[in-house]
């Protein structure tokens, strides 16, 4: 199971991730992390994590 994460995206990015397990997410550096949704969507795999269509 995913785990989930409190949101955070990446300085100007368009979606907001939710799981720490999330592909995309992961590949954020560290620098370019921000916490909060940011008025973005949520990203497509996050999505996909919730709905249980996959597991990262």
């Amino acid at each position: 199971m995913a785990r989930a994460a409190s949101p955070y995206s990446s300085k100007g990015g368009s979606v907001y991730h939710v799981f720490s397990d999330c592909s995309a997410g992961k590949s954020i550096k560290r620098s370019l992390k921000v916490s909060g949704k940011g008025n973005k969507k949520l990203c497509g795999a996050c999505k996909d994590i919730k709905a249980g269509k996959r597991t990262r």
